[in-house]
């Protein structure tokens, strides 16, 4: 179903004129009638402020009884979604940032450069060539980010290889 009328029938069933809505969620009223026929799409602070005063979830606002998706906390997998393959989708780490251990390893370097420039600056008075070691910093987060995406489409390929050849 698509989001649109999905959104208008959620407001009639509860009872709500536009300008009713438009009162609660502090929107404007040519915003809704937008979202509602599609002109607009909502933006996800706004789809939460709409689930709070309708008092649902965000898949009950969102999704038909049919196409909602279900979550399995213990293997961390949506069923249910579309998608390419129509698989289960994982909901790992894989593609939404940065575990802990890498994000602090991110913040280190930055600190371990400044103290190198230190270093250089106080001891050998090495503050005007110094600064290159502020260069690094860019090229370490470009590094990072390319060897990790190699990574994730290295890990995606072993996958589909094994399979494969089952």
């Amino acid at each position: 179903m698509d989001i649109s009328k999905k959104l208008k029938d959620v407001r009639e069933s509860k009872g709500l004129s536009l300008e009713e809505l438009s009162e609660k969620c502090g929107r404007e009223v040519d915003l809704i009638q937008g979202w509602e026929d599609g002109s607009i799409v909502p933006s996800a602070s706004d789809l939460i402020g709409l689930s709070k005063v309708y008092e649902m979830t965000m898949d009950e606002m969102i999704y038909n009884d049919a196409e909602a998706p279900e979550y399995n906390a213990e293997n961390g997998t949506y069923k249910n979604i579309s998608s390419n393959t129509g698989d289960t989708i994982k909901t790992g780490n894989k593609g939404r940032g940065f575990t802990k251990g890498e994000k602090i390893t991110l913040i280190i370097f930055p600190v371990l450069c400044f103290a190198v420039f230190l270093v250089l600056g106080f001891t050998m008075g090495l503050w005007h060539p110094g600064w290159i070691v502020f260069v690094i910093i860019p090229i370490y987060y470009i590094l990072i980010f390319v060897l990790r995406h190699i990574g994730n489409d290295a890990e995606e390929a072993v996958e589909e290889f094994l399979d494969e050849n089952k």
